[in-house]
C-alpha cells in the first residue's frame, strides 16, 4: 500500500436485494440482471427503488462482462457531511478531500478500489470504480 491509500479496504460489493450482490471485477449474476435494464453497450441501470437511499445506480461492465464501475445518485435531502461521516465509520478516513460549500469531493482509495463521493448543486452522487488489474492481466 502506498501512503495515500485508505487503511481499511474500500468495499467492492453492494447488496441490491437479499442475497443478490454486485461486486467490482465480477460478472453480474442472473438475479442481479433481473433487477436491471440495459441502457447501452455494457451499461445497465438498476430499476428504481431497488437500493437503500440511492435514487439511481448505473453499472458499467468491461468488454469481458466484469463490473468495472458503479455510479450512484442519491435522493433529494441526502446530507453530504452525514454521508461522509457514515463512510468514515465504515471504511476509515478518506484518502483525500477537497472543495467547500456546494462543490465537495471526498475520495477513499486502496490498491484495488476507488470510491468517490461528490456533492454539488445538482445533488449528491458517488462512483465506485475497480482499479485492480483484470484477471487476464494478472495472469500475463
Amino acid at each position: 500500500m502506498h501512503a495515500n491509500t485508505s487503511s481499511t479496504p474500500v468495499f467492492r460489493t453492494i447488496d441490491v436485494a437479499t442475497d443478490v450482490p454486485i461486486t467490482l471485477g465480477e460478472p453480474l449474476s442472473g438475479q442481479a440482471m433481473a433487477l436491471m435494464q440495459q441502457v447501452g453497450p455494457q451499461r445497465f441501470k438498476l430499476k428504481p427503488g431497488t437500493f437503500a437511499n440511492a435514487k439511481e445506480i448505473d453499472i458499467q461492465l468491461t468488454v469481458g462482462a466484469a463490473v468495472q464501475q458503479m455510479d450512484f445518485r442519491y435522493t433529494d435531502g441526502s446530507n453530504y457531511q452525514e454521508m461522509v461521516a457514515d463512510f468514515e465509520a465504515e471504511i476509515g478516513p478518506p484518502t483525500r478531500h477537497h472543495g467547500s460549500g456546494d462543490d465537495m469531493v471526498t475520495v477513499w482509495q486502496d490498491d484495488d478500489t476507488e470510491f468517490r463521493l461528490v456533492g454539488g448543486a445538482s445533488g449528491i452522487r458517488s462512483k465506485l470504480r475497480d482499479r485492480a488489474p483484470t484477471s487476464a492481466q494478472a495472469t500475463a
